[in-house]
């Protein structure tokens, strides 16, 4: 299950405030729902939950406890046991629809643990209290651990050119590009343009490619991407943002086809004249790219040098080298 606070609900805490969702983007979110304060088993729950407060704080991370209390109910119940974490009314149970726990005209027990960006990344249903807020802990230890580390998809990332000539359906090469149309750009222009070419329009394309670039020459799509310099920020020292905002909406793709299980690889070799006259792309546009599409294919079917690029280990400069703390890196 995946869901994310942008449907910025709101619901009244214990206090009778309203409370966005969004106030807890940034850190980890233990997100229980509990059928009635009060019960002995949500008395536990809770009890447990505010045991483990300070570690789940140590952690950057916060329970949050929803019911189909009022705000009123919910305060007597968090002065009584002591509670000092949010207690939300969702009286209506669309919070717990929207999570898939409502029941009847209740809830049913059940916790969601969301990352700090508000996507759930564990979910526990049919709660049983006993043990839970510790095992509930555990995750968001391993988690916190985890996601201390490098994006595991940035890290397996690789240019691989070896690319098979499976067909990829049109369903999966839409969601690359719904994934590059969510990259950030200057006040939002969004300058990018997309032509995926298949087909004959695509054999058009590959003839347009140097015989560097052999090993795209079985791949079932090719990803152009154009913009034009007007259509985004032009600011001062000769900074236009649209090759920028471009680069990174072609970063986003290439993290989307990993997840999927693609090889998206971008080239600058090719004729920019034939490919625009083969896409329609009108001529005051710059061609900034082309991302090549495809399922892994076999290696040995790459030249040597190609192979041992495929098959050997990622080489990166030292970070020294690129990076510098209050001065330019002399690397």
């Amino acid at each position: 299950m995946l869901f994310r606070f942008g449907l910025d609900f709101v619901r009244e805490d214990k206090d009778g405030r309203s409370v966005n969702l969004r106030e807890f983007l940034g850190r980890y979110v233990v997100l229980y729902f509990f059928p009635k304060a009060g019960t002995p088993g949500c008395t536990k729950e809770a009890r447990d939950f505010q045991q483990y407060l300070p570690e789940l704080s140590a952690l950057d991370a916060i329970p949050v406890g929803v019911s189909p209390d009022g705000p009123e109910a919910l305060r007597r119940f968090a002065e009584k046991e002591g509670l000092t974490f949010p207690l939300l009314s969702d009286s209506d149970l669309s919070l717990a629809r929207a999570y898939g726990v409502a029941k009847d005209k209740g809830v049913q027990r059940a916790t969601f643990l969301l990352d700090r960006a508000g996507v759930v990344r564990y979910a526990w249903s049919k709660v049983k209290v006993p043990g839970h807020a510790q095992e509930v802990f555990e995750a968001v230890r391993k988690l916190h651990e985890t996601d201390s580390f490098l994006n595991p998809l940035i890290f397996v990332r690789r240019a691989k050119r070896a690319i098979s000539s499976e067909p990829v359906p049109q369903e999966i090469l839409t969601r690359l590009i719904e994934a590059a149309h969510l990259a950030p750009s200057c006040f939002n222009n969004q300058p990018w343009r997309f032509v995926v070419a298949q087909g004959e329009v695509l054999e058009r394309v590959k003839k347009a490619l140097p015989g560097g670039n052999y090993w795209a020459l079985p791949a079932p799509a090719i990803v152009a991407v154009a913009a034009h310099p007007e259509q985004d920020c032009r600011l001062s020292d000769n900074r236009d943002y649209f090759l920028f905002d471009c680069g990174m909406a072609v970063g986003f793709l290439m993290i989307q086809a990993t997840q999927m299980g693609l090889v998206a690889h971008p080239i600058a070799g090719y004729d920019p004249i034939a490919v625009k006259e083969a896409l329609g792309i009108p001529k005051d546009y710059v061609l900034i790219t082309l991302v090549v599409i495809g399922r892994p294919g076999d290696p040995e079917k790459l030249s040597e040098k190609h192979r041992a690029i495929e098959l050997g280990p990622r080489e990166r400069k030292p970070l020294s080298t690129v990076l510098g703390w209050n001065r330019f890196p002399e690397g």
